[in-house]
């Protein structure tokens, strides 16, 4: 059997860092594993699905890329494509040059250096001939899907007919709901198209595209010809569903950060059977681990303000948005877990009752005639065999009397047929995560790793003893009779020596804690002086006075000075206040 890996990877702005340390480990593990198979083994793990919000997704784009055409550049530590790309290459210097047909009225930063960074990597290195070897990689399946989460903000209809009141009576009506989260999907293979790579690095800009860091970037999207994202997901017909309509993309984490959901939708494409759901497992990567938000001890009463009511609605409705509703609906696995607890239960039962197996047993084969029928003994047959090997894989249920194995396989069949879970998918998710008080590049709003390489260089390296450490808990399960749920079968080396060198280099950087004064002191120059000549751009643009525009920069010149450490000048050698100019 093979085993298949989805990957979702979460928006990070420069914690994509973080990221590519942790994807390095994971698929230099799974390439290592299906090293060690003996010839024409059955237990080989393929990455099938990768689909990623915002920095997440421009990692998953590159990931698959590798995977399919370019396998060398997933090898070693700081040669790989994710290291050059999230710590070699974007840099605050980059993103604060000019580059052709950046908008600088709508953008901080320049959001053509990103474009030429995936570029590099991935266009050009078949145009000057840099591959070395073609791929694919042995970790990579034959059909690669790619989800990219996107916010709209053109939006897209969504309608239901329905009857609504008019002056003669009722009219067939509409009801309309616009949505802002979007998606962009690919089915990619090893067939080089230079056009698709094109379109998805064009996609990647605007998924990660930072609102007022990065303009939004426009795509030509097509009803018909993007039906996997529209048509078949119900979206009205757009532009007479045959044509092109050009929508303008920005950040997709801003929907949608946690594109797990969006992963379970591609691998649903590809599984269809009880097997291949149990064939499945996730990685779900993010610096930030995902906790409640939930207020419990906000309240409003006579003593309220309209502050801390205002900022809750705020937070409220931010939230809200993020929610996904998949995660609602999805009761599978709890379906599961109570399907295990009474197949259990059963078995004691039927343990403790064995004068009356016969009886039983002739009872379950009256209702399995009526759940199967003739027509369908094949099927029954097949999902015994399937019941008896997933539950009978310890040694005390393996060496079971006939009778009762074969008389509690057949109670668990009838559950589960009437439970309506023989294609039963219950989601096996590896979380990888950090906290705050770990990163180096988490303060400025996730930006500061682009101000300093030593500071990406630390979060790199988190990433990677992540990585492992996920590797290691999967290898120290494997034989242990009391884990949780069927873990992945890798067949690699331990890593607890290489963790604990790797902790060792980390401690010795010294970086988790610093401060915004310890950052690279030219580049803060810079990028304040940035945000200042943006700021009054943007109040020229929109026609404010000038003397307004003075009173702003100065009001905001303290903060922004504060913000970024920036030092005070002087005067006959006397400190004077933030403001001075």
């Amino acid at each position: 059997m093979t085993y298949r890996v989805a990957f979702a990877i979460s928006g990070a702005v420069s914690l994509g860092s973080y990221e590519a340390g942790t994807i390095y480990e994971i698929i230099s593990a799974l390439s290592e594993h299906n090293k060690n198979l003996p010839e024409h083994s059955n237990e080989r793990i393929e990455i099938d699905v990768l689909s990623g919000a915002s920095a997440g997704g421009m990692t998953a784009a590159l990931i698959a890329h590798k995977l399919l055409h370019d396998p060398s550049m997933l090898d070693g530590e700081t040669n790989n494509a994710a290291y050059k790309a999230w710590v070699e290459k974007v840099d605050i210097q980059g993103l604060l040059s000019h580059h052709k047909d950046d908008f600088t009225r709508t953008s901080l930063l320049s959001s053509n250096f990103v474009g030429k960074i995936a570029e590099d990597l991935i266009t050009n290195r078949h145009t000057n001939n840099e591959i070395p070897t073609p791929g694919p990689h042995n970790t990579a399946a034959n059909k690669i899907h790619l989800g990219l989460a996107m916010s709209n903000l053109n939006g897209v209809d969504y309608k239901l007919e329905v009857f609504s009141t008019s002056a003669e009576g009722l009219d067939q009506g509409e009801f309309v709901q616009t949505r802002f989260q979007d998606r962009v999907t690919e089915e990619l293979t090893n067939e080089y198209k230079e056009k698709q790579w094109k379109e998805i690095i064009m996609a990647c800009r605007g998924c990660g595209a930072f609102p007022f860091a990065f303009s939004p970037i426009k795509l030509a999207r097509n009803w018909v010809r993007h039906k996997l994202d529209y048509e078949s997901r119900g979206a009205a017909p757009f532009n007479d569903g045959s044509k092109d309509e050009d929508f303008y993309y920005m950040d997709g984490g801003a929907f949608n950060n946690y594109p797990l959901g969006l992963a379970r939708t591609l691998t649903r494409k590809i599984d269809s059977t009880p097997e291949d759901f149990e064939n499945r497992y996730y990685f779900y990567i993010s610096p930030n681990p995902k906790n409640s938000v939930r207020s419990a001890n906000f309240k409003v009463d006579a003593t309220s303000g309209m502050k801390d009511t205002a900022m809750q609605m705020a937070k409220s409705i931010f939230w809200q948005g993020r929610f996904q509703e998949w995660m609602q609906v999805e009761t599978v696995n709890e379906k599961i877990k109570l399907l295990d607890k009474r197949a259990e239960e059963l078995f004691q039962v039927l343990s403790n009752n064995s004068s009356q197996l016969q009886i039983q047993n002739a009872a379950y084969d009256s209702l399995l005639d009526a759940l199967y029928g003739p027509s369908l003994q094949s099927t029954y047959t097949e999902d015994f065999e399937r019941l008896e090997k997933a539950y009978c894989n310890k040694p005390q249920h393996q060496q079971l009397p006939s009778l009762l194995k074969e008389t509690w396989i057949k109670g668990i069949v009838i559950m589960e047929k009437s439970g309506g879970l023989e294609n039963r998918e219950s989601m096996k998710v590896y979380t990888i995560t950090t906290t705050n008080d770990n990163l180096a590049s988490e303060h400025l709003a996730a930006f500061l790793g682009f101000l300093d390489k030593r500071l990406r260089e630390h979060d790199y390296l988190l990433g990677r003893i992540s990585g492992m450490q996920v590797i290691e808990h999967i290898l120290n399960q494997k034989n242990n009779a009391n884990a949780l749920g069927n873990h992945l079968p890798l067949n690699v080396a331990s890593r607890s020596a290489r963790i604990s060198e790797s902790k060792l280099q980390l401690t010795a950087m010294k970086l988790s804690e610093i401060t915004m004064n310890e950052v690279n002191y030219e580049n803060r120059q810079a990028l304040y002086n940035r945000v200042r000549e943006r700021m009054k751009q943007w109040l020229k643009d929109e026609n404010v006075s000038w003397i307004k525009i003075q009173g702003a920069m100065l009001a905001s010149k303290s903060c922004l000075k504060n913000m970024f450490q920036i030092e005070k000048r002087k005067l006959l050698g006397i400190t004077m206040p933030a403001w001075y100019r």
